[in-house]
Formats: structure tokens, C-alpha cells, sequence
């Protein structure tokens, strides 16, 4: 009877497991499988576009499908978000999905679409670090530059560069930070730069560092 019980058991995670895997694929079916890529598309180039290792995550099509465990990663030199399906990479566009999740634990990396950022527009992905009345996204991509260590004549004369800029959204406007005074007054006027230095000086934030604007905006949002 144990036996029984335990073949039953391991019968019905399997048939689970099974199922989830294939709801998963109709999901990804229905959607549309995306864009064939091939593995180095750029095998002259120095290092990788993509901003970190494939890891396990979910692709979010919308509030009601999401696409999880998943092995994806995000390509920040031509903004698509890639996974892995069989032995094949296929690839999304920020106009085909609504975002993405990197990770599966609570220090996972939310990215979202649709955010128009200032001179180059809306087909881009974002990394959303505070939701709410204001709205903190980090723009991160990958540039191709050249490469100082390369030695004359190689053909690896080029090799990507981590780049990164946050970006402030209020009320329908976006704010690339800069923690100018200058910047500052002209986005937030007057008051508002006095409200967010005495915030800064209170508090001991770098405005600077990502974590401590961060902390900024969620402290403004709490209406303080």
C-alpha cells in the first residue's frame, strides 16, 4: 500500500509538472514564440550584450498571463528580452510583451515597457525600482565602444560597456536624474529642491547612489 501510495504520489507530480510545462508552451504559443536569435551574434565584439547570465524568470505578456520559470535573459544592447526554448533562443521586443522578471526570490528585478524615455522613446524595456505617484525606473543598456585594451590589427577592436541612467516620472513627465541643484529646480521647482535637500541632509542620502534616491522617492511618495 506505501508503495502504491508513493507511485501514486510521484505519478501525480509528474503529470503536474507535465501540465504546468505545457500550459506553459500554449501560453508562450498563443502569444506568439517571438524571434528566432542566434547564441553570439556578435562574435567580434568584446563581452556580451546581454546585462547578466540566462536565469530562471517569467515573461509577462499581461495582468492575467505571465509565463514563469522560464530561463531568459535581458539583451541591453538591442532591448529585447530573450529565452530559451528546447535548444533555440527566441526573443521579444518591448512592443510584443508587457515586461519581465529577473529572478524568483523577494530581491528579484522588475522590467516593465511602454515608459517613453526622454530622446529615444517608448520601445525600450526599464528596470521599475518605485511605483507610485512618483515613478523611479533605472534605463539600463549596453554600448558598443572601443576597446582600449585591444592591441593594433585585432580583430576584437570593440567590446560592450554597462551603462545606466534613472529616470523620474510625474503626472505624465519624466526627469533623467541629475542631482544638480539646476536639475533639480527646474523638475521640482523651487520648493520642492528645498523639501528634497532638507530630505537629503535629514535622512543622510547620497543622491548619487541609486539605493539612496531610491529611499528619496519612496519617502516622497509616503508624503513626507
Amino acid at each position: 500500500m506505501k508503495k502504491f501510495s508513493l507511485s501514486l504520489l510521484v505519478l501525480t507530480v509528474w503529470f503536474g509538472m507535465n501540465h504546468s510545462l505545457l500550459a506553459q508552451l500554449q501560453m508562450l504559443r498563443d502569444q506568439g514564440t517571438g524571434n528566432p536569435v542566434l547564441s553570439n551574434p556578435y562574435p567580434e565584439v568584446k563581452g556580451s550584450p546581454y546585462w547578466s547570465e540566462f536565469e530562471i524568470g517569467s515573461i509577462v505578456f499581461s495582468e492575467k498571463d505571465t509565463a514563469s520559470n522560464l530561463m531568459i535573459a535581458f539583451n541591453a544592447f538591442n532591448h529585447t528580452l530573450v529565452y530559451q526554448m528546447d535548444r533555440d533562443l527566441m526573443a521579444y521586443s518591448p512592443g510584443k510583451i508587457n515586461g519581465f522578471i529577473l529572478g524568483k526570490n523577494s530581491s528579484n528585478q522588475i522590467f516593465r515597457s511602454g515608459y517613453m524615455v526622454p530622446g529615444i522613446g517608448s520601445n525600450r524595456f526599464v528596470e521599475v525600482l518605485v511605483d507610485g505617484e512618483f515613478t523611479l525606473v533605472n534605463h539600463k543598456f549596453k554600448k558598443m565602444v572601443d576597446d582600449p585594451g585591444a592591441t593594433y590589427g585585432s580583430q576584437q577592436s570593440k567590446t560592450f560597456q554597462n551603462a545606466e541612467e534613472l529616470i523620474l516620472y510625474k503626472g505624465g513627465e519624466a526627469y533623467i536624474w541629475k542631482p544638480r541643484k539646476k536639475n533639480l529646480i527646474g523638475f521640482f521647482g523651487e520648493d520642492g529642491y528645498k523639501k528634497i535637500n532638507n530630505m537629503a541632509n535629514s535622512y543622510g542620502l547620497d543622491l548619487k547612489e541609486i539605493n539612496d534616491v531610491k529611499r528619496l522617492v519612496m519617502l516622497l511618495n509616503a508624503g513626507n
